[in-house]
């Protein structure tokens, strides 16, 4: 009686789930650790060993250069995030966070942030679009890769599951604010 005929044998299409989103790649130049020592990422390929946050080493199972419209970059200044000279990222990165405020605000010892949330944050900035160069590196579980001698960049698995904390933008401004002890520069870029 409340139930509506018109659809109940209705065909629907199947949904095909999306696999790990795209990330974009890293400007080549960008020095990510391996068994070697320390490599520009245009040097690395696949089944070569690349240094992860659990402190072993992670083989890479795909290894492209990335054909990208020109598009904003942020600059993190060396110094920042214990880098050692200015890192370049596409926007839609993640960087790892750590510390006692981490811990405080979301219970974890590590969580990621998006790039673009923290913007005015102790120099990092957004930089006009260019036309660079980029590589992309894949793993067979998502990884956190160390880059520039202190970054923690994330790097896509060939799974979708995602075994790290993601912030949203409220939540990364929340943290940063709290780092910076209520003195955080407004994100202009927003």
């Amino acid at each position: 009686m409340l139930l509506s005929h018109d659809t109940a044998f209705a065909r629907f299409a199947a949904v095909t789930p999306a696999l790990t989103p795209a990330v974009p790649g890293l400007r080549a130049g960008t020095l990510l650790e391996t068994e070697t020592g320390w490599s520009a990422i245009e040097d690395i390929r696949a089944g070569d060993l690349v240094a992860t946050i659990d402190g072993g080493f992670c083989k890479v199972t795909a290894a492209h250069a990335v054909t990208a419209a020109p598009a904003p970059l942020w600059c993190i200044p060396g110094g920042t995030l214990d880098t050692c000279s200015d890192l370049l990222l596409p926007e839609g990165h993640f960087l790892a966070l750590n510390g006692p405020d981490c811990r405080r605000l979301f219970g974890l010892p590590t969580v990621l942030a998006p790039v673009a949330a923290l913007a005015g944050f102790a120099g990092i900035h957004k930089r006009p679009a260019a036309p660079l160069p980029t590589h992309a590196l894949r793993f067979a579980e998502e990884e956190l890769v160390w880059a520039q001698t202190g970054a923690r960049i994330l790097m896509p698995g060939e799974t979708p599951a995602r075994h790290f904390h993601r912030l949203d933008y409220g939540q990364t401004r929340s943290l940063l604010m709290l780092r910076s002890c209520g003195n955080l520069a407004p994100d202009l870029a927003a």
